[in-house]
């Protein structure tokens, strides 16, 4: 095995010798990472949430026009968006579970009480079915757990979670609700950020103070390390505009832990009121995170 780069290095006395030292440098740095891929809304990214297979759900509320509209992505791109399933506006995310995204409605628009269940189907965004009537309370396994109305008070009923089918009624009351099971809906390949704390003096704490150093002391600071990545988000000050309605940026960084070479440095967003959390995401190896609440970016970090 050759050298090329070493050996064209060797022939000169020392740096100061080299035609261009900015080869030098490309040679010895990391690969910077890069966007796979970037998908902007018309609206606000409201909410995204995480899915079996890698894949990525998302809510927009487009606050103009009052309208409420779904997507889902993966490492690859966008796989659907721009899709609603009847109700424009009082609707969203209730949860996913299984490969399917789950929606709640309102009983009326100026009651605050959920009610209402649609059933999507994360990989294509086809409808799977929907109850006007039925109020979700979780979800474990192949069902999901409702409040049904009923004559004599809302009855707690198991539902096949993929056709909505009624598998059996529970019963009423409290003793009902007692044999709900609360099934977490986290899934292995998702990491979500964790704030720093003051008290916490491990050597990855330390790097992220090294590398936080600029965040305003008022604001929390997040951090995820993912495979031979550090990923960090702080606010800082924006100086002369603290007196202004938006006196930070959301700045990203993205190192290697071991070297601390820089990946990225993002501007999430340059005028933000109130410090934000759960900008970003890793899932399947992929970061995604959002800028200016309006464009959600993946990054890939490790190959699939």
């Amino acid at each position: 095995m050759t050298f090329p780069y070493l050996i064209v290095i060797f022939l000169f006395k020392d740096f100061s010798d080299f035609p261009d030292r900015s080869l030098v440098t490309s040679i010895f740095r990391r690969r910077r990472l890069a966007p796979s891929w970037e998908y902007t809304t018309e609206g606000v990214i409201w909410r995204l949430h995480p899915a079996e297979g890698g894949m990525l759900v998302g809510e927009e509320r487009n606050i103009g026009s009052k309208t409420t509209s779904f997507f889902c992505v993966d490492s690859s791109g966008t796989l659907w968006k721009g899709k609603n399933f009847g109700e424009q506006w009082w609707t969203g995310i209730e949860t996913v579970h299984k490969g399917v995204l789950f929606l709640y409605g309102f009983a009326t628009p100026d009651l605050p009480g959920r009610r209402g269940i649609t059933a999507v189907d994360c990989a294509t965004g086809d409808l799977l079915w929907k109850n006007g009537g039925w109020t979700f309370i979780a979800a474990a396994g192949e069902r999901i757990y409702s409040l049904q109305d009923a004559p004599g008070g809302p009855v707690v009923a198991e539902i096949a979670h993929r056709t909505g089918a009624l598998i059996r009624e529970i019963g009423r009351g409290g003793v009902a609700m007692q044999q709900v099971p609360h099934a977490a809906d986290d899934l292995e390949d998702v990491e979500h950020p964790q704030v720093l704390s003051e008290d916490d003096v491990s050597p990855l704490a330390a790097l992220v103070r090294q590398f936080s150093a600029p965040a305003a002391t008022e604001c929390p600071v997040e951090y995820c390390e993912h495979g031979p990545y550090l990923v960090i988000v702080y606010h800082r000050g924006r100086g002369e505009a603290r007196g202004e309605k938006s006196p930070y940026s959301q700045e990203m960084k993205v190192v290697e832990s071991s070297s601390g070479a820089g990946a990225m440095h993002v501007t999430l967003d340059p005028a933000v009121r109130t410090p934000a959390l759960g900008s970003f995401l890793v899932h399947a190896g992929t970061l995604y995170f959002v800028r200016e609440k309006k464009t959600l970016t993946a990054v890939r970090l490790r190959k699939s």
